[in-house]
């Protein structure tokens, strides 16, 4: 199956380069985890449906600081894509080359360039469903991983609670428990940073976790903890009756946080990259495996495991 084939009407015309009439003037520029993003080209209905979403984060327009990722969004036209008699998809296409990453989806086409620092561009059909129908956050998430991936951290899909101080993250695959665990946790009295997605570093002192503005459906209901945070545990999640925390060998460790590094994990260009960048995660701090059942009894667990 080609590119974009499922979302285009012709894949083969999708755009080589930034270019195109943007669907306004206005600008946007959040910020959050010490860096800016700017967004440019977008019409009022965008830019207001955004500031909407984004709120807090998004500054005021009298302040200019410079953005780390430009993006640039543009006009599409509605025949430019094919939705096969579907209501709404919320999968995309990513294909991949040396210098720059394609992405198809319902209703929008995006390039992720490095010319030779990053930048983005978007091309959409939808003025008032880009913000409420998650166009513009699937877009600024992948390029929020590859530049969080620049600066040697990774974007993890997550769980990430913070008790006492120091972050605690739970990953795994889609039903591994991120929500349930966030939500047991919510409930024994610790912050959520958020249930979907969150930002991993190496520092001086350690692991670092910062809070994104990318979260499930807990998150989207529920305002956690909001900053970063040093990490105390990072735990492969698996369900089951009575909780446990295990070790997992370096290979394995490894693996499982690959399978959790959305956009990147199967960039064949960054790859060697990436598994370098989880290689210094597991050994600064090591992955553990914690089976959980529907209860806090695993906080007791975690506990007792930093103090062996």
């Amino acid at each position: 199956m080609r590119f974009g084939e499922n979302f285009l009407t012709y894949p083969d015309l999708f755009p080589a380069r930034p270019s195109g009439e943007t669907w306004g003037d206005e600008r946007l520029l959040i910020r959050f985890a010490g860096h800016v993003y700017g967004w440019t080209g977008l019409s009022a209905t965008q830019a207001a449906a955004a500031r909407q979403r984004f709120s807090e984060l998004c500054l005021p327009p009298d302040e200019e600081p410079p953005a780390a990722v430009e993006i640039q969004v543009f006009r599409a036209a509605a025949e430019d894509f094919f939705d096969g008699g579907r209501v709404w998809s919320f999968e995309f296409d990513l294909d991949y080359a040396p210098d720059a990453l394609s992405i198809a989806g319902f209703h929008f086409m995006g390039r992720l360039d490095w010319t030779p620092g990053l930048r983005g561009a978007l091309w959409t059909s939808e003025d008032e469903r880009l913000v409420s129908h998650s166009i513009f956050e699937n877009f600024f998430r992948a390029v929020v991983a590859y530049h969080l991936f620049e600066q040697g951290g990774v974007l993890l899909h997550s769980a990430a609670v913070v008790n006492s101080g120091d972050a605690y993250v739970f990953f795994g695959p889609s039903g591994a428990g991120k929500s349930t665990i966030s939500h047991l946790s919510f409930a024994a009295g610790h912050a959520v940073l958020s249930d979907d997605m969150n930002a991993l570093r190496i520092g001086p002192a350690g692991v670092l976790v910062e809070k994104l503005p990318f979260a499930g459906d807990f998150g989207q209901q529920c305002k956690g903890a909001a900053g970063a945070y040093p990490l105390r545990a990072l735990c492969r999640l698996h369900k089951g009756s009575d909780p446990t925390l295990e070790a997992l060998r370096p290979a394995a460790a490894v693996a499982a946080l690959l399978g959790c590094a959305p956009f990147i994990n199967r960039n064949p260009y960054r790859r060697d990259q990436l598994l370098d960048q989880l290689q210094a995660l597991n050994a600064r701090l090591p992955v553990r495996a914690l089976t959980f059942a529907r209860d806090d009894r695993f906080w007791a667990l975690l506990r007792r495991g930093e103090a062996e």
